[in-house]
């Protein structure tokens, strides 16, 4: 055989190996695949091989449990959105499923996560001055989950999670009071103080937004309603740091009547 025809018999015999496709896999040894995977904590590819698996076999015996390790590989991926997308999914192919509290305490797992920046684990940060959808999000979820399913194995950490988003919640109102008594919007201060003390009770928050509404109202000349929230501020925080001992309310950080207008013409920027 002339040898210009060796070249060109390599390339064919190349070509035909590289046309030759992997035989498919049986909805078993697929989903055995993505769970050695996961078992590896190759979650990227166990994504990968759970979804191939649901397209492949969408009703198939391993359907349902594909569902939940691929809320499970997302999450630990830290793809938050695809957790909570995964779990949406299952929720809505399984309604009646047994691990239905699972997907939705991954949901809510997920959207507690969803806020945290990159640097979140490096330095300080205070999320309440930050928009709190995702942890409104995760509360909802965390509430749905212990009231549909009190007696859930994910019921306990969920309840506490949410006196966390609570605490979160209530510390961001008081930091846009803060923000407008800084202005001289006072009456907008006095409604977060109120909004605190009447949907966020029992957290920390509500000590200093009864303080600001007594400073507020005293601002504003209201001398009766000033001595209502003082009294009941005494009543219910008798050591309070803000109460002096003559019941005179100090907050450090509370304009004077001059600074607050020089803020408020300055967009706070002397």
């Amino acid at each position: 055989m002339p040898r210009i025809f060796w070249p060109l018999l390599c390339l064919l015999l190349l070509a035909g190996c590289a046309t030759k496709e992997r035989p498919e896999l049986t909805e078993a040894d697929q989903y055995r695949e993505a769970h050695e995977s996961i078992e590896s904590k190759n979650y990227l590819t166990a994504i990968d091989e759970l979804k191939e698996l649901e397209a492949r076999f969408p009703y198939g015996d391993y359907a349902e449990q594909a569902g939940l390790d691929l809320i499970y590989a997302s999450y630990m991926a830290v793809d938050y959105p695809a957790t909570v997308v995964a779990a949406q999914r299952f929720m809505r192919n399984y309604p009646a499923h047994a691990r239905v509290d699972y997907a939705l305490y991954m949901r809510g797992l997920a959207n507690f996560n969803m806020e945290k920046g990159l640097f979140d684990n490096l330095v300080t940060s205070d999320k309440s001055a930050r928009d709190m959808d995702a942890a409104k999000d995760a509360f909802r979820d965390f509430e749905r989950l212990v009231t549909r399913f009190p007696d859930s194995e994910y019921a306990p950490d969920a309840r506490s999670r949410m006196v966390h988003i609570r605490n979160q919640l209530a510390r961001q109102e008081l930091h846009v009071a803060r923000y407008y008594a800084r202005r001289g919007a006072i009456v907008a201060s006095i409604n977060r103080a109120q909004y605190v003390v009447k949907h966020y009770q029992q957290t920390p928050a509500v000590e200093e937004a009864l303080a600001i509404m007594v400073k507020g109202y005293e601002r504003l000349d209201y001398p009766k309603l000033a001595e209502k929230s003082r009294n009941v501020l005494a009543l219910n925080f008798p050591d309070s740091d803000y109460l002096g001992k003559d019941k005179q309310v100090d907050l450090a950080w509370w304009p004077d009547e001059d600074n607050g207008l020089l803020s408020l013409l300055t967009f706070d920027l002397l």
